[in-house]
């Protein structure tokens, strides 16, 4: 916990996001000092990856996703499949993974980070404009793309996910009819009967999605987009959820998530990330670029749009944990996959940065 503290004071001094100074303490920790993980960081861990994974879709905004339905479904999936398939071909046939394993690496790769997107979107004043409207729809389709492939690489084409996915329908139809009645009890000092709630929901839906073979983040993902639309109108409630899950439990997912990193053979591994990281970035824009100007999206934000979509930070780490945990990586492929997930979460960011920064400070431009 006190590299938690130490990790969020150099975040707000640096500007840099805090889970990227988690994971590299991690990966420091665990390679200087031994820092290893303990049954309880482990759980506290875990409950962390599924309270990102509940935050991620309940910051769904569904009237945004409407707006442009079309263009934006398009865009979205074309961040997704390109560098899926991209990372898919490139790990199996020019670094001789196996089938399972670039699966991981291409789910792992094909995200586009939620906090880093939301962050360079309002620091840089776009959430009204077109380019923050279109990158906020298409993160969602995208996102949907990635715990989809998340599913099927951690528990394959069964009739286990079939039962688990019409376990889920049932259950979003049911936690909708409840759950407001239990989120507008709102106002009841520690008893935080909307609060445990949740809690509950998403326990069970953990556990379900465990027995099915799949990661407990999938149900948590999907429970936060059907509840989207009723936490937008209870901004405490949401305010306070992030409190808990970035407080409390985020910090052990992101320094464990750095502490499985190995440093003993970073020169390959250095020499495959990039690799990794240039085929990430280039297939997202050769995606993202032309989709754009077929929509008549001007090509400077297009290019915006392009580089905000090949952020990668909380489902990347998510994917890579889950294939370690599952056995179907080794710690080498795990240290290059995670080490890429970083990356995409600084230079594409910065760049897109630099773009809307220089497009707010242009005369007439908002």
């Amino acid at each position: 916990m006190g590299l938690g503290l130490i990790a969020s004071l150099l975040s707000i001094w640096s500007g840099v996001s805090v889970a990227l100074i988690e994971v590299f303490f991690g990966a420091i920790a665990a390679n200087s000092i031994g820092l290893s993980g303990t049954p309880l960081i482990d759980y506290l861990g875990g409950l962390g990856a599924i309270m990102l994974a509940f935050l991620a879709g309940s910051e769904t905004r569904w009237a945004v996703v409407r707006k442009s339905a079309y263009a934006n479904f398009t865009i979205g999936a074309g961040s997704f499949l390109a560098p899926f398939a991209s990372a898919l071909l490139f790990t199996m046939f020019v670094f001789g993974w196996g089938r399972p394993q670039a699966l991981v690496a291409a789910t792992a790769l094909s995200t586009t980070s939620v906090a880093l997107v939301y962050t360079v979107i309002i620091e840089s004043g776009h959430s009204q404009t077109e380019v923050g409207q279109t990158v906020l729809a298409a993160r969602f389709i995208n996102d949907i793309g990635t715990m989809l492939a998340l599913a099927i690489a951690t528990s394959g084409l069964n009739y286990r996910l079939a039962l688990f996915a019409a376990a889920m329908l049932i259950a979003v139809l049911i936690v909708l009819k409840i759950a407001p009645w239990f989120l507008d009890k709102d106002e009841h000092g520690v008893s935080q009967p909307d609060i445990r709630f949740l809690a509950v929901i998403l326990f069970l839906l953990g556990g379900l999605g465990s027995i099915s073979g799949t990661q407990a983040v999938v149900p948590a993902y999907v429970i936060g987009l059907a509840l989207a639309s009723i936490l937008e109108r209870k901004a405490g409630l949401a305010n306070r959820l992030r409190t808990v899950a970035f407080a409390w439990f985020t910090p052990f997912y992101f320094l464990r998530a750095g502490s499985f990193l190995d440093f003993v053979d970073w020169p390959t591994i250095a020499v495959m990330t990039v690799a990794l990281l240039v085929i990430k970035i280039v297939s997202k824009c050769a995606a993202i670029v032309p989709l754009t100007r077929a929509f008549r999206i001007p090509q400077r934000d297009g290019w915006s749009i392009a580089m905000l979509m090949s952020t990668g930070l909380t489902f990347g780490t998510v994917a890579a944990v889950a294939g370690l945990t599952h056995s179907i990586i080794d710690r080498q492929q795990y240290a290059i996959l995670v080490t890429t997930v970083i990356a995409s979460g600084t230079i594409p960011a910065l760049i897109a940065q630099k773009i809307l920064h220089s497009r707010s400070s242009r005369p007439g431009l908002p």
